[in-house]
């Protein structure tokens, strides 16, 4: 089950969806119904699964009138998708929560579930379903979780609750917990070419699939001393060759990389100098010869042998890559080879 909820961890989840499709996809994990039903009106057909379950204000109907399957997470959310009433069984997959503490059915709740499930005809259980809190590492809470998850699921089939898809692995736990396979597994940041952790490097063979770049807007020399950006905290100590590019933070580029990050001109490292503006950051080319305005300048991605990846930026940014990704704004133009 690919997942390209967040619009696909920012690359485009309408593009995604129909490529992940093209290839083989048996199932696409999206976050909400919203997200589903953009997927549906763009010719995406495959099963897909709200993984945020039914939110209060949320039709169920939409669900099925769309063909998108809902995660029951609580029995609120129960009570929400009891109320169908439709010719066939409405699809839904179960989410227990073995310790992530956020969604889904205690594991003391999980009998009165039974139950209640037993009882429903206008239900199939299609999925049951966890969640690692820390799958980046693997370690005797993660060992516990998968074991508190199988006895869940040998629970259920005791009451003839067999679903057919049984899934807890995300991306971390595809490379650190392969008992935890189970009959599907749901990538996600792995499908983009970034590690979910930077433990992971090298766990897997994947290749970012996103560059970003923009252009050099125009160039100024400015002499030493010379004051760059809000708040004066860059003052050139010598003199200074500065590119003005045309990108911010309102387009995801993190204000906290302001005299940290670096993008590449001409295949050579260019220091960010200064704070980030909202539209603007300024690179030190004093060192690579003939820049001028039109030149492209890689924000993230590779030319030659330099490359700045999104687990770079995270780094720099003292974040992780899924926000990085997810960060680049929807007024950044997408182009798709």
């Amino acid at each position: 089950m690919p997942v390209i909820k967040a619009d696909a961890y920012g690359h485009g989840a309408v593009q995604a969806g129909l490529r992940l499709q093209s290839i083989g996809a048996g199932y696409l994990g999206v976050a909400t119904i919203d997200e589903a039903i953009e997927l549906r009106r763009n010719n995406v057909s495959c099963p897909i699964l709200a993984l945020s379950g039914v939110m209060p204000w949320e039709n169920v109907e939409s669900f099925a009138d769309n063909h998108v399957t809902p995660t029951v997470i609580n029995f609120e959310s129960l009570d929400r998708v009891a109320r169908y009433r439709g010719s066939e069984p409405l699809k839904v997959h179960v989410k227990v929560d073995t310790g992530m503490g956020r969604l889904g059915f205690s594991l003391g709740e999980i009998g009165t579930l039974r139950e209640r499930l037993g009882k429903m005809r206008n239900l199939q259980v299609e999925g049951l379903m966890s969640h690692f809190a820390s799958s980046e590492r693997r370690d005797d809470y993660g060992a516990r979780q998968v074991e508190a998850f199988k006895e869940a699921i040998e629970f259920f089939a005791s009451a003839g609750i067999a679903p057919r898809f049984i899934h807890m692995s995300n991306s971390a736990g595809i490379c650190g917990y392969p008992e935890a396979h189970f009959t599907m597994v749901r990538p996600g940041i792995v499908l983009y070419g970034s590690y979910p952790d930077k433990t992971l490097r090298g766990s897997l063979r994947i290749k970012p699939v996103m560059k970003w770049t923009s252009v050099v807007c125009f160039v100024r020399t400015l002499p030493a001393h010379s004051s760059l950006s809000y708040g004066r905290t860059c003052v050139t100590d010598r003199e200074t060759r500065v590119a003005y590019v045309p990108i911010g933070y309102a387009d995801g580029y993190p204000r906290s990389l302001s005299n940290r990050g670096a993008v590449l001109i001409k295949g050579e490292r260019c220091r960010i100098l200064g704070t980030v503006c909202m539209e603007w950051v300024l690179a030190d080319v004093s060192r690579v010869p003939g820049v001028s305005p039109g030149e492209e300048v890689i924000i993230m991605g590779g030319a030659g042998v330099e490359a700045i990846t999104a687990d770079e930026l995270a780094d720099a940014a003292e974040t992780i890559p899924y926000e990085i990704l997810c960060g680049v704004s929807r007024r950044v133009p997408r182009h798709y080879d």
